[in-house]
């Protein structure tokens, strides 16, 4: 009978167990689906694209090695016209046709003369999302001349 008894407990005991072990695991799981979503919404509300895209020290002292010449500011308006005015705009006020599909707003490239031909050398080669990439899609000539051609953009 002692058997029985000490076996019937032992029962009771490990199934107290598994249920407080199950209790435990939903509560950590609700616990951390709680902090994830926290977390995530602080996120969204402090989006790291909100911070200032600015470039590599280094890359923003380049200089450009493409004079800037009638040439250079012609060929560097076709390119920007191809590859950029749907999101810049036309007068590169951050006002093109596909700019309202993005999500974000552009940036104002007619107020681009702050930046150094470095930083935008780096940053037109390197992109953000949802800007993509030019560094494998355009020669670095035509990196260049496209930057000459920003430079001549006054905005709206």
């Amino acid at each position: 009978m002692k058997a029985i008894i000490t076996s019937t407990a032992s029962l009771f005991g490990a199934s107290t167990l598994s249920r407080k072990v199950e209790s435990s695991t939903k509560q950590g799981t609700a616990i951390l689906i709680a902090l994830g979503l926290l977390f995530g919404a602080v996120a969204a509300a402090n989006p790291i694209s909100g911070k200032k895209w600015q470039a590599p020290a280094t890359e923003a002292a380049k200089k450009n090695p493409v004079a800037a010449s009638q040439t250079s500011t012609a060929e560097g308006q076709k390119l920007y016209t191809k590859n950029c005015a749907s999101c810049h705009g036309p007068s590169g006020d951050g006002d093109g046709s596909a700019a309202a599909e993005l999500g974000i707003h552009p940036a104002k490239l007619s107020e681009s003369r702050s930046q150094s031909d470095g930083a935008l050398f780096w940053k037109i080669t390197t992109g953000k999302k949802p800007m993509p990439g030019y560094g494998a899609k355009l020669s670095e000539a035509d990196r260049w001349n496209v930057i000459n051609y920003l430079k001549t953009l006054s905005g709206k």
